[in-house]
């Protein structure tokens, strides 16, 4: 099922950034790319996303700190906020994946990322209940 959403997607690699930006938009969806958290983080208070795709590792502050800001953002305003994936290619023990859930994020895609997993994440997080019966 295609339904166009607005999507933050977070990657400091600029070769990934463009692949994953092509591949979300050829799939419908409107992409805002941005480098690195602090941009991000910029852009998110600007904007409404349906969702944001973060890489974990990057520059500055790291994709679990940016969810958490990006948390506490919306917590502040109208306590509404899309779901965050990470994606990483970082093998994360249980610790880790606790630290990276608590700031707020809802799943964890590996890298290198199966376009066919990703959309099946974006449709499980988007997507009514009712829709995927």
């Amino acid at each position: 099922m295609n339904i166009t959403r607005t999507i933050l997607l977070v990657e400091d690699d600029v070769i990934n950034r463009v692949a994953l930006c092509r591949f979300l938009s050829k799939q419908g969806h409107v992409v805002h790319p941005a480098k690195d958290g602090d941009e991000a983080l910029e852009v998110y208070a600007k904007n409404k996303f349906d969702l944001v795709i973060m890489d974990l590792v990057m520059p500055g502050i790291d994709g679990a700190e940016t969810a958490r800001k990006m948390r506490f953002i919306s917590n502040s305003t109208d306590g509404d906020y899309p779901p965050i994936i990470i994606i990483t290619a970082i093998d994360h023990r249980a610790q880790n994946l606790e630290k990276i859930f608590r700031a707020g994020v809802d799943r964890v895609v590996q890298k290198p990322i199966e376009h066919a997993q990703l959309l099946e994440c974006i449709d499980e997080l988007l997507l009514p209940k009712s829709a995927t019966k």
